[in-house]
């Protein structure tokens, strides 16, 4: 009574030490792995694949090295730096208005135009972007107009779900969100993941937004420009 209980077998604890220490390896095993490669899209066979750019200022010749061919620059007070940073490059670019149902849509157009001071297009589709899946009602009709006054000049892809394509002027394109690769018939480029890393770029981070492009490699070429080596 009152005597401490000790391993039965002697062998006991240094299996439960051994047993700890490889679990911590294959943890920092899968944590390298995880670090030193760009996360791409599963069930799909991606001709292309790019990146959200937020930050205001690094490297994006970095990204070449770690597999991307695109970037989507959100056109802010700091769209102009980026863009300087990509015409170093081989990336293609498109850029994000980031959309708001409860304010004009003219006058949100007009100052993207000005931020953008006329280089906002880029090879890829300017991607109209309310930050809804599936926008409201006020986010939709925003869209629309904006849509409907962009698409004699450019290429044009919205954030949200293709059963509202009567919404949009013809060849309007869809960005899917979906969790699993979506239709190539309905979708253009498919918002992936939020979660993305870049092999090789530092200074981003592991929550990125990454884009995928919805068909093949020749596909991409001929639209858009040469693919990530």
């Amino acid at each position: 009574m009152g005597q401490k209980k000790h391993f039965q077998h002697p062998a006991t604890l240094p299996a439960l030490l051994i047993l700890l220490a490889a679990i911590i390896s294959l943890l920092a095993y899968g944590l390298y792995n995880y670090t030193s490669q760009t996360t791409l899209p599963k069930g799909a066979s991606q001709s292309a694949v790019g990146l959200k750019v937020s930050q205001a200022d690094f490297d994006l010749s970095s990204m070449e090295k770690g597999g991307l061919s695109f970037v989507y620059l959100p056109v802010d007070q700091n769209f102009a730096a980026r863009r300087e940073q990509v015409a170093k490059t081989k990336l293609a670019y498109g850029s994000i208005i980031e959309v708001q149902g409860e304010k004009n849509a003219a006058k949100q157009l007009s100052r993207a135009k000005r931020l953008a001071a006329g280089h906002w297009g880029g090879a890829l589709p300017i991607l109209l972007d309310s930050g809804q899946d599936d926008p409201s009602a006020a986010n939709l009709t925003a869209m629309s107009k904006m849509a409907y006054s962009l698409v004699k000049s450019h290429e044009i892809m919205v954030n949200a779900p293709v059963k509202y394509k009567k919404l949009f002027p013809a060849g309007c394109k869809f960005l899917a969100t979906s969790a699993s690769a979506p239709s190539k018939l309905d979708y253009c480029f498919w918002r992936y993941t939020e979660k993305g890393h870049v092999a090789g770029v530092s200074g981003i981070g592991c929550k990125n937004v990454m884009y995928a492009y919805i068909g093949t490699s020749q596909q991409y070429k001929e639209k858009y420009g040469q693919l990530a080596q």
